[in-house]
């Protein structure tokens, strides 16, 4: 049975057994679905709450947002509270200020939660006040590394970068909709990465979070399984060398007391202690002993692995809120990791302490807003005292959900940027410097400002996309639609072509330089657009459309006009059709042309070459396209 064909309460019955269940992708779905069917301030409120847990914290701002402009709000007075968490969450401080406010005016709200609207209130008054006191440049790992679903738990060996990523599906899940597990993955140069081989991974069950030791012959890891719905739960694992210096295939689970039944042992780390002269476990647990929720736990690691202590939690840095994601840097003899304790930026903040030996702490410092921001920002590795990585779900990365545009963690890097040197007394007399030789570097991207930068602008879809499989000359759905629909496919297209490094790198590059790239051009084209439409400007757009060369001619011609469909469907869409009117009352024209595989490149391979060449290589995508070619303006 279709979803839009339950009634309203079976939808809602369902997205409260999700979040029961705290799998709020599932139930921002049947909430959405709910209340598509039944606008009702109590699914609403539902669909807030689910979108928030979600962390779709612009959908949560705007149905909190519905309900506190509304009659409802006296009767879900929490939205105020939710409204301000969401704005929050975006960095919105002063927004997020007033609707606290207007929660504790209610005079609505439990004790508990008075006390924790007037910590995140206190918090938005420090993030405002915060100078930022070191610099550091921000670089987003490529796209070849990080996907739209999530990766965390960078660690850097050399030119070797290990990490999870949270992209494969579960193999034989019955669950619905079907969930990803996490496998580790491994970059070198930062080329695509690639499942860490040796059967070290599973497809069942989730693999994630590596730590080595001192020398580097024990490797520390989870495996994790689901529980319930979305819940996981994790237990410590290593692995040994054998004679060749390899990892060994068989790993081995932690005994007790390290893994407890029924609660979590996660997230690894290796501390050196030069006074004691032994090495510590560091990790993340819920277990019974700490401070509540995660706390960050020691335990020395015994000769032979054989005699284990009872962990302790690390008491001085553990509070009731969730410390997690510990790395203990050795040069620098400090202790990093992240927390959602107020005061900070919002959600996970990295931190840092310096470590005096024995298990004795100074003080937590926050590492300030050139790195963190109102997001999670987690996993901090440090390479060097200026090089640092750490995961983000801040925005600007890729998302699979255009409608909620949740943003999985990705992996960043930062590199300290030094002071200035103090300006020199310029009376000195100058000596003799040999010339200096510039940097050759990229010239950098063309910045575009005009709708005529953008041209051609080129838009790339699936094989037989929009719509496979008919006659059609046109389709309901936008570019959008078909755009994260091919995202979702991308994996595939490396299983099915790249047989080495340099197709892995073409097919990379293709997506990466010209697939997303294309999208985010439009999306910037579509802002220019609308600023001279606004501007009382008459503008044509001109599409022309391609395919590769696999099908028939008629067929391909039609599938052309598909493609154009969808491009003219994505300014109808846009922004919930914000442009419509123009298109309307005439003042902005979309003319159409499809030229189907007449146009195709000479490289582009038909059916008669295998679906390898035909469908998956870079030479065949590329031909799968509509292009914005001209633009002309009215008087």
């Amino acid at each position: 049975m279709l979803l839009s064909a339950q009634r309203p309460a079976a939808l809602v019955r369902k997205g409260d057994q999700a979040m029961l269940q705290a799998d709020y992708y599932t139930a921002l779905h049947y909430f959405r679905q709910a209340f598509e069917n039944k606008e009702a301030p109590d699914i609403e409120y539902r669909l807030a709450q689910a979108a928030y847990g979600f962390q779709a914290f612009e959908l949560a701002e705007t149905h909190y947002g519905n309900l506190s402009r509304s009659t409802a709000i006296q009767q879900y007075a929490t939205a105020w509270l939710g409204l301000g968490k969401s704005l929050l969450a975006q960095g919105k401080y002063e927004e997020a200020a007033n609707a606290f406010h207007a929660f504790l005016a209610t005079e609505r709200g439990s004790k508990q939660q008075v006390a924790e609207t007037r910590e995140l209130l206190a918090s938005c008054t420090w993030a405002l006040t915060q100078a930022t006191e070191e610099e550091w440049s921000l670089t987003r790992l490529p796209r070849r590394i990080n996907s739209p679903y999530g990766e965390f738990g960078a660690w850097k060996s050399g030119d070797t970068l290990f990490y999870t990523s949270y992209r494969y599906e579960k193999e034989d899940d019955k669950y619905e909709p079907p969930r990803k597990i996490s496998k580790v993955m491994i970059s070198r140069d930062e080329r695509r990465g690639r499942v860490l081989g040796r059967g070290f991974n599973e497809d069942t069950v989730h693999t994630a979070h590596i730590a080595l030791n001192i020398d580097k012959s024990l490797l520390f890891f989870n495996r994790c399984q689901f529980t319930e719905g979305a819940k996981i739960r994790c237990e410590m694992c290593v692995r040994k060398k054998d004679r060749r210096g390899r990892w060994e295939r068989r790993y081995t689970t932690l005994p007790a007391p390290i893994n407890v039944p029924g609660y979590t042992t996660t997230q690894p780390a290796i501390l050196w202690d030069s006074i004691a002269q032994r090495e510590y476990l560091v990790f993340v647990s819920d277990r019974q002993g700490g401070s509540g929720g995660f706390d960050l736990w020691q335990v020395p690691i015994p000769e032979k692995l054989k005699g284990w202590q009872r962990p302790e939690p690390i008491a001085a840095l553990n509070t009731t809120a969730d410390e997690i994601s510990p790395m203990f840097h050795n040069e620098g003899h400090s202790l990093y990791f992240s927390t959602n304790r107020l005061p900070g930026f919002g959600g996970y903040d990295l931190v840092r302490v310096p470590y005096q030996g024995e298990m004795e702490w100074g003080s937590i410092t926050n590492l300030g807003s050139a790195l963190n921001s109102s997001y999670d920002d987690t996993y901090p590795f440090v390479k060097t005292a200026e090089q640092l990585y750490f995961s983000s779900n801040r925005p600007g990365g890729r998302y699979l959900d255009p409608d909620s545009k949740n943003c999985c963690p990705d992996i960043f890097k930062a590199n300290y940027i030094p002071p200035p040197p103090p300006v020199e007394d310029t009376t000195a007399i100058i000596a003799d410097v040999p010339p200096i030789t510039p940097e050759v570097t990229e010239p950098p991207k063309p910045v575009l400002r005009t709708l005529e930068d953008f041209l051609p602008l080129t838009l790339f879809y699936d094989n037989d996309h929009p719509n496979p499989r008919t006659r059609r000359s046109s389709t309901t759905l936008s570019y959008e639609e078909t755009y994260f629909s091919y995202l979702r496919r991308e994996d595939e297209y490396y299983e099915e072509y790249a047989e080495n490094q340099d197709e892995q790198d073409a097919l990379a590059a293709f997506f990466e330089d010209e697939v997303v790239e294309g999208f985010e051009r439009l999306e910037l084209f579509s802002t220019i657009l609308l600023e001279q439409l606004e501007a009382d400007q008459t503008v044509e757009i001109f599409l022309k459309g391609y395919t590769s060369p696999r099908a028939q001619g008629d067929y391909n011609l039609l599938l052309g006009k598909r493609r154009v469909s969808a491009v003219r469907n994505h300014f109808q869409s846009w922004r919930d059709g914000i442009l419509v009117r123009y298109i309307d009352e005439g003042q902005l024209i979309i003319s159409e042309v499809s030229f189907g595989e007449t146009k195709a490149a000479a490289s582009a391979q038909d059916e008669r070459a295998g679906e390898r060449l035909s469908i998956y290589s870079p030479e065949a995508a590329r031909e799968r396209r509509v292009e914005i070619v001209e633009i002309k303006r009215g008087e």
